[in-house]
């Protein structure tokens, strides 16, 4: 029997080696931000497919473009570190640079950019930095809030009168800022939100070197309607393709 099953598995191979087989995506969560004074926008999505894979990451397309699952044009970040605009988007990802696995313990963290690439996404430039993966772990923290209210302004959203649900700050906070990029809504049929998540990356502005990556999570204590917030730097819940 593993003789007649094997010519089948080494035809299988092959076939979706050699990109014959189209890959049934499932997308679990899709978001999409308008990239301002372009038709572009650029979506952050996760899916599931052939052989348990997950892709996720961004895609930029033209806003008349059907979101589809493209593999080969995932932007090579992990995070926005800046409002992508119709110039440029910025973003940061990590590798080992000798601190993964064991030597992870015994090595010094680097926060500045070991390497900086460039190149281009539909007509826009690409700025990926790349971080040593122990710098970068070490950069972490955020937490859980409930906020009365918020003010938007074009670059940041504050959020004010803060209940610590669940944090790692240090000290407590009465207020936050954050900077817009990666701010992703989520409301429910009455187009009221009922949560943001908030990535934010903190870059020192010469030398690009990681002060802070944050990840946050804040509920409204009141009735807040998705439209009070605009649609710069910010992440909406799309409409997943059939």
């Amino acid at each position: 029997m593993k003789i007649k099953f094997l010519p089948i598995t080494i035809l299988l191979l092959f076939f979706y080696g050699c990109g014959l087989g189209k890959t049934e995506w499932t997308i679990d969560k899709l978001f999409i931000q308008r990239i301002e004074g372009t038709s572009n926008v650029i979506y952050n999505f996760s899916a599931w497919g052939g052989l348990d894979s997950n892709p996720h990451g961004f895609i930029i397309l033209d806003s008349t473009e059907t979101f589809e699952v493209d593999v080969q044009n995932i932007l090579p970040i992990y995070q926005l570190s800046e409002i992508p605009n119709k110039m440029n988007i910025e973003g940061i990802t990590h590798d080992c640079y000798g601190t993964c696995g064991e030597p992870y313990y015994k090595s010094i963290p680097i926060f500045k950019p070991m390497k900086i690439e460039s190149s281009d996404f539909s007509g826009i430039t690409l700025t990926t930095l790349i971080y040593q993966y122990k710098g970068y772990s070490e950069s972490s923290n955020g937490g859980r809030y409930q906020f009365d209210k918020f003010k938007e302004t074009k670059d940041s959203v504050y959020f004010y009168n803060l209940n610590d649900i669940e944090s790692i700050e240090e000290n407590h906070l009465d207020e936050l800022k954050l900077k817009k990029g990666e701010i992703y809504l989520y409301q429910n049929e009455r187009k009221e939100i009922i949560k943001m998540i908030a990535k934010e990356v903190q870059l020192n502005a010469k030398t690009k070197s990681i002060e802070k990556i944050s990840d946050y999570i804040l509920t409204p204590k009141y009735k807040t309607e998705n439209n009070q917030l605009s649609e710069r730097g910010i992440f909406r819940e799309a409409k997943i393709p059939k």
